[in-house]
């Protein structure tokens, strides 16, 4: 037993190859926005591109489930819904593997996640091995990949930030008014089976994209301050290590604010999609423009990304009011469509205003997080606050039927939307009050880090070779100094 503790701390002690990359100076993170940085943005809108179509187009693949099992509409729901609220709900899952291996893997997991999930239900027999495959595998698929892909973007961009940001959350618009059609002229040619195994193809693409994020500096500089975290805790303290980035986050009042932000923002906005086409219907409407309205908004929505990434990247509008403002448009808007939804024109002002405003404060979330949070947990807080929204998305619609099957009309369930979606805005706002984390200055910090003569909890002398390893590691640019304690 006393072999197995030595070899661990032997193992905790001694650097990867890998880590090799990192900067020879502190100060020296020279590949940010810059050379690889580029490719690696290319990824991530690769990434949303494909994942924001598998998601949005959701209602393409409860179609075709329905046609292939002729199973009732609540049975087969549970896979599109798992498949939709999984990708909120496991941002926890994505953050764990981004901080024990990279957003590298991440991704790549992703890919593989959405192939094995689609061709499983290509050729599922039954409609619960179908909620499984393309509820539960593709939904962890979206889950790794979402999360990881704009983490990416954070670890290879700092000045450019929010533009790069915008740029590859633009991606969910962009693949939505390309693939949805493509989608559902393939699912008429080749049925339900082919159309599953074109998903699969068409995702597989997402491991080519992951291979791409390869770590930049700046993300193997916050791999190594973990390590050292770790390196300082004794073995009865590895469990506390592990949550460590977690509990940095949700004790941070400015965090906090932030996860009943995004959930009240989710629960509402969720809420408006789920009924505005069937509310466009109840006002005299067809369905046909009710589908162009709704395409007219995800549309827009690539249009709205795009623009708040370059607003923000001017630096000129502070990143919170950016990231309350478009909530607060959304909110206001909501609450006043109801009384212009007699108007053919007043649905098209909503749906415009709905698709430019409702994604800007995605752009944003990175910024806005990093006002509280270390860079090094970053993943967590981004993570987190999914799963607030993911747990909103759930929320959101058995709200609506709730409000609905009580007697009450559309009308009512998108003021109720509007409601929450100001809410969401209020808390956000109230993050400005709160203290903020100054990440230029964690950057550069210096450190002292004493390295004991003998371990922790157990009498072995450390070996020579063991304290130059270890030494070596802390100063290869890390901006930390090490010495020995006697």
């Amino acid at each position: 037993m006393t072999n197995e503790k030595e070899e661990k701390e032997k193992e905790a002690l001694t650097e990867p190859d890998h880590v090799h990359g990192l900067p020879d100076d502190r100060d020296d993170f020279s590949d940010l926005d810059t050379g690889w940085a580029w490719m690696v943005l290319l990824a991530s809108f690769g990434t949303f591109f494909l994942i924001g179509n598998s998601m949005y187009a959701v209602g393409i693949i409860h179609s075709s489930l329905l046609d292939r099992y002729g199973e009732k509409v609540t049975l087969t729901s549970w896979a599109g819904a798992l498949h939709t609220a999984l990708m909120s709900l496991g941002g926890p899952l994505s953050t764990v593997v981004i901080d024990r291996f990279s957003c590298r893997t991440a991704i790549t997991a992703s890919g593989m996640f959405f192939v094995v999930g689609y061709l499983g239900t290509a050729f599922a027999e039954t409609i619960e091995t179908a909620i499984f495959t393309c509820g539960i595998l593709a939904g962890t698929g979206a889950a790794l990949g979402y999360t990881a892909a704009m983490v990416a973007v954070g670890f290879n961009f700092r000045r450019r930030r929010n533009l790069a940001l915008g740029i590859a959350v633009s991606g969910v618009g962009a693949g939505l008014f390309v693939l949805a059609p493509l989608m559902q002229l393939s699912r008429e040619f080749y049925g339900p089976m082919g159309f599953f195994i074109i998903l699969a193809a068409m995702t597989a693409n997402i491991v080519t994209f992951g291979q791409l994020c390869f770590p930049s500096k700046l993300e193997l500089h916050t791999q190594r301050r973990r390590k050292l975290d770790s390196f300082r805790s004794t073995d009865s303290q590895n469990c506390f290590t592990s949550f460590k980035p977690y509990l940095n986050v949700v004790t941070n009042k400015g965090m906090v604010c932030l996860f009943f932000s995004m959930f009240f923002y989710c629960l509402g906005t969720y809420l408006v999609y789920l009924h505005l086409p069937t509310f466009i219907v109840t006002k005299g409407f067809t369905a046909v423009q009710a589908s162009f309205l709704v395409s007219l908004s995800g549309i827009l929505s690539l249009f709205g990304r795009l623009l708040t990434g370059m607003v923000a990247n001017l630096n000129r509008i502070n990143d919170t009011v950016l990231y309350s403002g478009s909530m607060g448009i959304v909110g206001i808007a909501s609450f006043i469509y109801p009384f212009t939804a007699n108007y053919f024109t007043g649905h098209v002002i909503y749906t415009v205003l709905l698709g430019l405003f409702f994604g800007s404060c995605y752009v944003s979330i990175t910024a806005v997080s990093l006002k509280f949070v270390e860079i090094s947990y970053v993943a967590a807080a981004i993570g987190l606050q999914f799963c607030f929204g993911g747990i909103g998305a759930i929320v959101g619609p058995v709200c609506a039927g709730i409000v609905v099957d009580a007697g009450g009309t559309y009308e009512l369930s998108l003021i109720v939307a509007a409601v929450c979606i100001v809410l969401g805005m209020t808390f956000s706002a109230v993050t400005m009050c709160c203290k903020e984390t100054n990440n230029d200055a964690i950057l550069h910090i210096e450190e002292t880090i004493e390295i004991p003569e003998k371990h922790p909890n157990n009498s072995a002398t450390l070996h020579e070779e063991d304290k130059g390893s270890f030494l070596k590691h802390c100063q290869n640019g890390s901006g930390i100094d090490v010495k020995i304690s006697e």
